[in-house]
């Protein structure tokens, strides 16, 4: 309960610079899968005959952590700090509003706090005092320093990671992805599916169909939610899917929607991502579109376009004709 009191008070207290200042960098691995990226996107690889299935305890949500895959059952510390939360592995919510498995949480000089998971806590502490400072029982882990993982037991298989970051001053996550300078990734992300759903209706009206058939959609004015099913590989060649970073729509040549996963915001109600209220169930609709925005429609011609973007700028784009009656 002393480390629950400590951790929410430095959340509610530290203030914050730019991310830009944090001397933080992840470690070189094999492969990863991207913040706000579906749980249940991602079992299209295994991981040692393991999958990461939904399960009750995660639900169909966006992810706030990159998950990433070592080549060894360690991995290295992105950054220094003093460690100033530890748990077991446990696959069940605890301090945190997701299962962390075994897990710390490392407050930095630059005031940020990054969360490990996938840790042996058993030799955790024996890691950090490893590079104990003169401050009596204050666990340091410094930049560069070999993490001992977990079995694969718990919620992250063996050899695989999560790993978050916190900004206290804004009370958000934050998408870590910049600080992986190490990936050279120059393949556009894949929109599946996009929909818009007009305000008060439940039917859905499929873009990408139409822009296939290189015909016009036909509607009622109105205020319409656009719904895009996209992903990306972040390295290349991964068998991993992960969530786009940008979504863009253009309206007559105008930005109506700019929404993006850099960060999560944290709500009373959880989570909040892309813009959407929380909790994090609000950003994607039953068969896993995310909600990206509202556009209105008036009466007219329009045209529509609908840009994915990963995190280099790599872009896909859908367009449709749009005549509202």
């Amino acid at each position: 309960m002393k480390w629950v009191l400590v951790f929410c008070f430095l959340l509610r207290c530290l203030v914050v610079p730019s991310v830009d200042a944090l001397d933080f960098q992840i470690p070189k691995l094999v492969d990863m899968s991207g913040f706000g990226t579906l749980l249940g996107n991602v079992p299209s690889a295994q991981f040692l005959g393991k999958s990461l299935q939904t399960s009750a305890v995660y639900g169909r949500v966006p992810r706030s952590d990159l998950m990433l895959k070592s080549a060894t059952a360690d991995i290295t510390a992105p950054s220094s700090g003093s460690v100033i939360y530890i748990q077991a592995d446990a696959p069940v919510k605890t301090l945190f509003s997701f299962p962390l498995g075994g897990a710390m949480a490392i407050f930095h000089p630059e005031r940020y706090i990054s969360v490990i998971s996938g840790l042996d806590t058993s030799r955790i502490i024996q890691s950090a005092e490893a590079n104990q400072s003169a401050t009596p029982r204050e666990l340091i882990v410094k930049k560069g320093d070999s993490l001992p993982g977990g079995s694969g037991s718990g919620t992250y298989p063996q050899n695989v990671f999560g790993l978050r970051l916190f900004d206290a001053q804004n009370l958000c996550w934050v998408n870590p992805i910049f600080l992986s300078s190490w990936i050279l990734d120059r393949t556009p992300p894949v929109i599946r599916t996009a929909r818009l759903t007009k305000s008060g209706d439940s039917a859905l009206i499929d873009i990408s169909g139409v822009a296939a058939r290189d015909t016009r959609i036909t509607c009622a004015q109105g205020n319409y939610r656009i719904y895009i099913d996209a992903f990306d590989t972040i390295v290349p060649g991964s068998p991993l899917y992960s969530a786009p970073y940008r979504f863009l729509a253009l309206l007559d040549g105008k930005s109506v929607v700019d929404s993006s996963f850099a960060t999560a915001k944290c709500t009373e109600d959880g989570l909040s991502f892309l813009g959407n209220a929380g909790s994090s169930r609000e950003a994607v609709i039953a068969d896993g579109l995310y909600s990206v925005g509202t556009i209105s429609l008036v009466r007219g011609e329009h045209d529509l376009q609908l840009l994915v973007s990963d995190y280099a700028g790599n872009t896909s784009m859908l367009k449709a004709s749009i005549i509202v009656r």
